[in-house]
């Protein structure tokens, strides 16, 4: 590990280092707050299970009704403060941080683009309310086009969690698709099972049409007929990662009550966003989680 001191100004790409393609960083916001210390705990644990290097990242705007200087300076002893920590308690993590002169959301979505993913501690947490991100937060959850993993502050249950990792799974192939192939690999890393849930309703109850509809008066044939078809969906996705216990988890109800019910004993839950980026409307199972689960929350975007 190395300290190069932060700069002033938009770093070389982290993808690529005199030429040759290295593993993608994992990169987290440093702001100085307690829940931002927790959340580069557990991208720096990350990191480690990955074999990638962290990039703490700080950006800010120079005021010109403030010294500047001063400013820089109070930015950079934090940031010292945070690497420091990192190497001292994550000795086997390669990592860096960087200071920049550039919006905080902008520079974390624009250095998100290159990297696993972007890992962000929830502010003015709550024990109702859960997440409650700041400005920054909500833009770089709405405009990253890699998945953004919230880690809950406050009261939150902070202790080492050890159970599986909840996959929330759309009903769009695509769209299941890609929180499939997160939630795999995460659990891949953390050695771990793995828990893909998804939630159905009830169909109007027209007796005399065939298939799922025929069946909407007789609730049990229906769930296993929801539940043969995730089975059916999974079948690629066991064999190409057949070290993973793979559990299928299908209810009947609302998709964000299910999820955050299931997040209470899981060590993360891995949800899609399927709104498009730049929208501050992220979808009402996002929205629900991450104010919601106790649990760290990845947010993927699958468009």
């Amino acid at each position: 590990m190395h300290w190069a001191r932060p700069v002033i100004g938009n770093s070389s790409s982290p993808a690529r280092k005199r030429g040759i393609i290295v593993q993608l960083p994992v990169i987290v916001g440093v702001d100085g707050t307690s829940d931002s210390l927790l959340a580069v705990g557990w991208a720096a644990d990350e990191a480690r299970r990955l074999g990638a290097p962290l990039i703490l990242l700080h950006g800010y705007e120079p005021s010109l009704l403030r010294d500047t200087g001063r400013e820089h300076q109070a930015a950079e002893h934090t940031l010292h403060g945070v690497l420091d920590w990192v190497r001292d308690h994550h000795e086997n993590v390669e990592v860096s941080a960087e200071l920049v002169a550039q919006d905080e959301a902008e520079l974390l979505t624009e250095r998100g683009r290159e990297a696993q993913m972007i890992v962000l501690g929830s502010r003015r947490p709550g024990p109702v309310t859960g997440f409650l991100l700041g400005s920054v937060g909500l833009r770089v959850l709405s405009r990253a086009v890699r998945p953004v993993v919230l880690i809950r502050g406050g009261d939150a249950d902070r202790s080492t969690r050890k159970g599986e990792i909840v996959a929330g799974v759309p009903t769009e192939e695509d769209e299941a698709a890609v929180v499939l192939d997160f939630a795999f690999r995460t659990a891949a890393a953390h050695g771990v099972p793995l828990r893909v849930a998804r939630a159905y309703g009830l169909p109007p109850a027209f007796t005399n049409e065939s298939g799922v509809m025929g069946l909407s008066n007789r609730p049990g044939e229906l769930e296993r007929e929801y539940r043969q078809e995730l089975t059916t969906f999974l079948k690629p996705w066991r064999r190409r990662h057949p070290e993973i216990t793979v559990t299928e988890h299908i209810e009947l109800g609302f998709a964000a009550e299910m999820l955050v019910t299931l997040a209470a004993r899981a060590q993360l839950l891995v949800v899609g966003r399927s709104s498009s980026t730049g929208s501050r409307y992220v979808g009402h199972v996002v929205h629900s989680t991450m104010h919601f689960a106790n649990a760290p929350v990845a947010v993927v975007p699958t468009r």
